[in-house]
């Protein structure tokens, strides 16, 4: 009886995937950090905060390893859209509340 192991190794194509998600994951904290710091924020309530889940999540999904090409593409894709979501959304929610802010004082009247 010959038995061989037919276990599935490593794509020979495939390169080591640990570089990016780190990069990312340190850019996202940092931009989050900044974006967060340089706002009106910091006084809020915290499920303001929330959000800040859907961007770290978006830089969470860069740490399963590609298995094609285009998989790498669409992984540094949605890390770059998880660092920009970092950066920006503390401005996206100021301007929100801003506006809404508008429409409550233009409905309620002076």
């Amino acid at each position: 009886m010959n038995t061989t192991s037919t276990a599935p190794g490593p794509a020979a194509d495939t390169r080591p995937w640990i570089l990016v998600p780190t990069l990312f994951t340190a850019l996202a904290l940092a931009a989050g950090g900044l974006g967060y710091a340089s706002s009106g924020l910091p006084g809020a309530p915290l499920w303001l905060l929330l959000p800040y889940l859907l961007a770290l999540g978006l830089v969470a999904a860069t740490w399963r390893r590609p298995r094609t090409p285009e998989q790498r593409a669409a992984r540094i894709a949605t890390g770059a859209a998880g660092c920009a979501l970092a950066l920006f959304y503390a401005r996206i929610a100021e301007a929100l509340l801003f506006c809404a802010a508008i429409v409550v004082w233009l409905v309620q009247g002076d």
